[in-house]
């Protein structure tokens, strides 16, 4: 409710904190005695008979109805800590109102009504009272909001004092929740939607704490629950870590970063009193030693135009993923106004030796091609509008090209210095616009110009794709035109013209050409006679112009090349 300057002054939003860490407390000594006493009971091999098989029934339903207590307390942990991150930034906005109005000689009443006694200054006066109603307004929402979901969480765990109350099912039929997300596992995804549409938020909630696991990654569970239930995943996968003894892990570091809150890129511009800050929504977590997620970055709306997601390339991770590769993210959604989708539901190769493998993208991309399905599914009911673009960075480049040889038909795709179009001998659909960038220099140059390219073909070089410049881009102070550091350096230079060029794309804008921006990019020395691909290493597009011969190492803007000449044999693994 709104209060009263005298309750506010008084309120303490860190116990909201103190309360979500002894949930978080509770949820793990709860986890921990079923795991011992399931341990315990397991470890008498010598009792058998009709006993044994009585007691274990009734030790599996007690696992399961404590692990259902544990995802309770688990969304009550997540939500006291937002709140408190919430409402201490609403309450200080308000204080600071307060001290101003204070230090300026006005009155200020209990309702948040101020005065002065000098009528010249009543204009003052009242600007004040409307931006301190705006700030008790705020405070209003955020503990409805929050209050709102604690009170049914509470509400939760009553009504689990004997096991969880059975879910009504449309039509009426009623089950047991462990049942009910079995059965969904045995449905089409679009059966799934339908089914959770017409079921009660209290029911589908109550299959979230009974597996969150499967809820939160079983593709046809529509986003909004899928992500409070991976919230869940994130918590007690975080729990594991430290009963484990690698509570100060790589692992266990990476886990409390995905909990912790982070401005909305969609959402510049937050109302007076609202600190911006959002939890990071994961539409798909699991726990695998490189990990497996998919985040969505920003806010999806109902006049949302442009949605992407961004499958990044070798040595990527979930340990790795949140930093560069989420901070382009980030700033593709701010740029575009859109969310961003970072993917990597997936192991991708961790090097360059590794690279060589069609594995990876052959394990990847059956589920890309299904979260394509979903996002449309997502689109069509929360932003009908929006058009979807696809990019693929290198290795990823094949994991999206192989997912459109699959059946992925997204409005857009970008093979952003990609090693190719795909692994498959499949046709990519129709009804699709292609988009390549690759930088002269690039050493991916080497994998798209190989002889039967394991990867697929040449995304810049392919019909129906089209080439966009690559310009120039700042990297460690210094601007590059190509090179072997501009393979993946454009990703962090958010101003360069391939970053520019990927958000025209994404937004619908007519991007820049290949070969339209070589006016404005310094003129290149005509390299000595050299193999064709070798040529297309430096520059596909050939030499600007019949300049004074230079040995090609010394090519200004270009760095030397760590390769041997000659080149030496090496050996590849190809897919015959």
């Amino acid at each position: 409710m709104r209060p009263t300057i005298p309750a506010l002054l008084k309120w303490q939003p860190q116990t909201f904190a103190d309360a979500g860490t002894c949930a978080s407390e509770a949820a793990e000594a709860l986890d921990t005695a079923v795991g011992r006493a399931v341990t315990a009971f397991d470890s008498a091999r010598s009792w058998r008979g009709l006993t044994h098989a009585a007691a274990q029934r009734r030790v599996g339903e007690e696992h399961d109805h404590a692990d259902e207590v544990r995802n309770v307390l688990q969304m009550i942990a997540d939500e006291a800590s937002d709140a408190a991150v919430a409402l201490t930034h609403a309450r200080d906005h308000a204080l600071r109102l307060l001290d101003t109005a204070t230090d300026g000689g006005f009155r200020i009443a209990e309702d948040g009504t101020v005065t002065h006694p000098d009528p010249d200054r009543a204009a003052s006066a009242a600007d004040l009272t409307g931006q301190i109603t705006a700030a008790l307004s705020t405070i209003d929402e955020l503990d409805e909001l929050y209050g709102t979901r604690l009170d049914g969480y509470t509400a939760d765990l009553a009504s689990m004092i004997d096991g969880q109350p059975d879910v009504t099912l449309p039509g009426g039929t009623m089950m047991d929740p462990d049942d009910a997300v079995m059965m969904l596992r045995s449905l089409t995804e679009s059966q799934i939607r339908d089914v959770l549409e017409k079921m009660s938020p209290a029911d589908v909630r109550r299959l979230v704490q009974a597996n969150p696991h499967v809820m939160g990654n079983l593709p046809g569970v529509p986003f909004e629950w899928r992500i409070p239930a991976n919230e869940v995943n994130i918590r007690n996968a975080l729990a594991e870590e430290i009963r484990a003894g690698r509570g100060q892990g790589r692992r266990a570091r990476t886990l409390r970063e995905m909990l912790e809150p982070v401005a909305d890129p969609t959402n510049p511009n937050p109302a007076a009193g609202d600190d911006g800050l959002v939890e990071r929504q994961f539409i798909t977590f699991v726990n695998t030693p490189r990990g497996r997620m998919v985040e969505m970055v920003g806010t999806l709306r109902r006049n949302t135009r442009n949605v992407a997601v961004y499958v990044p390339g070798t040595g990527t991770n979930m340990d790795s993923a949140g930093g560069d590769n989420r901070r382009a993210a980030a700033e593709l959604a701010a740029q575009t106004d859109g969310p961003v989708f970072l993917y990597l539901d997936g192991d991708l190769p961790q090097d360059l030796v590794a690279a060589t493998s069609t594995e990876y993208a052959a394990e990847m991309a059956p589920r890309l091609a299904v979260f394509g399905h979903e996002l449309d599914a997502e689109l069509a009911e929360h932003a009908p509008a929006a058009k979807s673009t696809f990019i693929g960075h290198s290795y990823g480049g094949s994991v999206v090209g192989t997912a459109e040889q699959l059946g992925l038909a997204p409005d857009r795709v970008i093979y952003a210095s990609a090693a190719g179009t795909g692994i498959l001998d499949l046709p990519h659909p129709a009804g699709v616009d292609r988009y390549a960038l690759t930088f002269p220099g690039d050493p991916i140059h080497i994998s798209q110009l190989l002889p039967f390219n394991p990867h697929g073909a040449d995304p810049d070089t392919t019909a129906d794709v089209t080439r966009l410049a690559t310009g120039t881009v700042e990297i460690d102070g210094k601007t590059y035109v190509g090179g072997l550091k501009t393979h993946g350096g454009y990703w962090n230079d958010p101003d360069s013209t391939a970053f520019q060029n990927m958000v025209k794309v994404i937004t619908g804008e007519d991007p820049v050409l290949h070969g339209r921006d070589r006016p404005s990019m310094p003129s290149l020395p005509t390299p000595p006679p050299a193999p064709p691909w070798w040529t297309r290493l430096f520059d596909d597009a050939g030499p600007p112009g019949p300049l004074p011969d230079i040995p090609l190492p010394r090519v200004p803007g270009l760095p030397r090349l760590p390769i041997p000449l000659p080149i030496p044999d090496v050996p590849l693994r190809l897919p015959w």
